[in-house]
């Protein structure tokens, strides 16, 4: 499958993260306590809305992308408004992960800072994998650092699989199982509105 990316001025006016819970809670039926069961699989994802463009030239490339990324994957930038990731080196998974909530990584730059709530996309065998800072960690001055995310990982890793925090991508199929739409207006202009979602 190809990975498919939006033009740089396809710049969305409005994204809303979600986030798809494969875990459930059982609810005895006579009133017991209630019991969270968590499942390898919670992944996100965004409801992105583009401002109104041309249907004669800009909305053409972006009708043809996101039909064909039905079939394929989109891939594109997490937004993090006005929240500065500032300079993290060039991080990439310094152990074998077989499973679990812990990331090392090397190759950052020292005394930087990942923080609570700080997305981070991992690329392993060709594909990323989407995930959440769950507490802040320091890299130290060799560059490493243990770094705590959330969910639970999806795929085990490899050493050197790179690490994207600078700038996050989600990488997914869009509107998976929904009709694909858009509207065109009598003054020519096209609006797209679109689900892209993580699919492994």
């Amino acid at each position: 499958m190809a990975v498919i990316s939006l033009p740089d001025w396809a710049v969305p006016s409005g994204a809303e993260p979600f986030l798809r819970d494969f875990g459930t809670v059982l609810t005895p039926f006579l009133g017991g306590p209630e019991q969270r069961i968590n499942r390898l699989g919670t992944r996100f994802g965004l409801r992105v809305t583009l401002p109104p463009m041309s249907t004669r030239d800009k909305a053409l490339i972006v009708q043809s992308r996101l039909l064909r990324a039905r079939e394929d994957r989109l891939l594109m930038e997490w937004p993090q408004p006005d929240f500065d990731t500032g300079n993290p080196g060039a991080p990439l998974v310094s152990a074998v992960v077989a499973s679990g909530t812990t990331l090392p990584l090397k190759g950052m730059t020292p005394g930087y800072v990942i923080k609570e709530g700080q997305m981070v996309s991992i690329i392993h065998g060709g594909r990323r994998y989407m995930e959440m800072a769950s507490a802040d960690a320091t890299v130290g001055a060799g560059g490493t650092v243990s770094a705590t995310i959330w969910p639970l990982l999806r795929s085990s890793l490899s050493v050197n699989d790179v690490v994207e925090i600078a700038a996050p991508k989600i990488e997914g199929l869009v509107s998976p199982g929904d009709e694909l739409s858009w509207q065109i207006s009598v003054d020519r202009l096209a609006s797209f509105s679109f689900t892209i979602s993580e699919g492994a």
